[in-house]
């Protein structure tokens, strides 16, 4: 094994005959004799930019509410599923002026139309939670007869959480003013 040993000068000359070393600009640059607090402070107005990482729980459960209003109803008949995706990408690109518009990486816009999904097949299931209706032989047990029960359209001022019997389209339901 040979063993070379270069001087510490012709190691210099070699680096300074390098491009990388004479076409730089360290001349321009005053690293020697530094001042110290050579930063003045401007006074500049703050930035108004987010970044995606600056964004809190609270804006992004606006941001799905307000998706959530603006959910195409014809689109919603055919496919709950495309009427979210459809309704959160407007809503990124129109809320707020665009506050989210391109800092919404793939995994948190699943994590947001996960939530969206949810919150829309809850409306759906409670909507279409069917009111009970009495046959008539619930009616006969109770003693009622259908001449007896008031329509729906005519039952005024009914305390919330009361449940009455009521008709409906021709129906004996079960009703509670929400």
């Amino acid at each position: 094994m040979n063993f070379i040993i270069i001087v510490p000068n012709v190691v210099r000359r070699y680096i300074a005959s390098l491009p990388e070393v004479t076409n730089n600009a360290y001349g321009y640059f005053n690293y020697d004799n530094r001042v110290v607090n050579e930063r003045v402070q401007r006074f500049d107005a703050p930035s108004t930019y987010r970044g995606p990482n600056s964004f809190n729980d609270m804006e992004y459960d606006s941001l799905v509410s307000f998706a959530q209003q603006n959910i195409n109803q014809g689109l919603a008949k055919y496919s709950a599923q495309v009427a979210c995706e459809d309704a959160l990408s407007l809503a990124i690109k129109s809320f707020n002026n665009g506050m989210f518009d391109g800092k919404i990486n793939a995994n948190k816009y699943n994590v947001l139309l996960a939530a969206l999904t949810e919150k829309i097949t809850t409306k759906q299931a409670a909507a279409k939670k069917k009111e009970p209706v009495l046959q008539e032989h619930h009616l006969r047990d109770l003693g009622l007869k259908r001449k007896d029960i008031p329509q729906a359209h005519r039952v005024r001022n009914v305390p919330k959480g009361v449940k009455q019997i009521v008709q409906e389209h021709g129906r004996v339901k079960i009703k509670e003013k929400n």
